[in-house]
């Protein structure tokens, strides 16, 4: 796990074979995934849907997010 602060807003990166990289600040998230691939191959799929057999669970307006595994 990474950070880096940027324009007052923090991007978490964690790495287990993909990356996933998290911002509450969408406009410092999109720049900083583009600089990314600019210097390395890959793809930015935006929101992450399962990573490590989980399913992620996004609450927008909450601003909760949730993990499950309940197809195991």
């Amino acid at each position: 796990m990474w950070t880096v602060t940027i324009d007052s807003a923090r991007i978490l990166l964690g790495a287990h074979i993909d990356f996933v990289i998290a911002c509450a600040n969408q406009r410092v998230l999109d720049s900083f995934c583009a600089r990314l691939l600019d210097a390395f191959e890959g793809t930015y799929e935006r929101a992450l849907q399962h990573y490590l057999g989980c399913e992620v669970t996004h609450d927008m307006e909450k601003g909760t997010t949730y993990l499950s595994q309940t197809h195991y």
